[in-house]
């Protein structure tokens, strides 16, 4: 059963991220990706995730949504660049695969839910973590032995979208 907070903020969060989808302008686009950011932060929250919901404040709406205002503030883009034009017909396709989307997702959630009924298996068991010291020490042993490597490909990916933009904006100066 869902609480009906969980269910206040996940429809909070819905409506920001249709807002942050049909802005017009990319600073209140942005702004509302923020506000969604600290709604799903909320939502972990009440939910018990603590720590991922720390994370999600910090990282999403804290740091990368503050890159995400410099690249726009740096683009410098105008009223001129943001007019957008749907044809009737990609509207439609659009939301058809929205909806697509949005059912596959649900049957997942609704198969790993009927799933995980029963007690959590796995190398980290409640037991586990509470030996090991915690959340945080479990998701960091996870994470720097054995999902190193895909860390490092993330922050590599970080670095060169951040090359990258100072590149686009060093042209446009130009």
């Amino acid at each position: 059963m869902v609480e009906p907070v969980v269910a206040i903020l996940a429809l909070v969060v819905a409506i920001l991220a249709t807002l942050t989808v049909f802005s017009r302008s990319p600073i209140s686009s942005a702004f509302s990706l923020v506000i969604m950011m600290v709604a799903l932060a909320a939502v972990y929250g009440v939910s018990g995730a603590h720590f991922v919901a720390a994370l999600q404040a910090i990282v999403y709406a804290g740091a990368i949504m503050v890159l995400f205002v410099f690249s726009i503030m740096l683009l410098n883009m105008n009223d001129e660049h943001n007019e957008i034009k749907f044809k009737s017909w990609q509207t439609v396709v659009a939301g058809l695969f929205a909806l697509g989307i949005l059912g596959g997702m649900s049957y997942v959630y609704m198969d790993w839910a009927a799933e995980k009924s029963g007690p959590v298996s796995g190398l980290w068991t409640l037991e586990a973590v509470r030996e090991a010291g915690g959340n945080v020490v479990a998701v960091s042993a996870t994470l720097f032995s054995q999902s190193y490597i895909q860390f490092e490909f993330i922050s590599l990916l970080l670095l060169v979208a951040i090359a990258s933009a100072l590149v686009l904006a060093k042209r446009k100066v130009d």
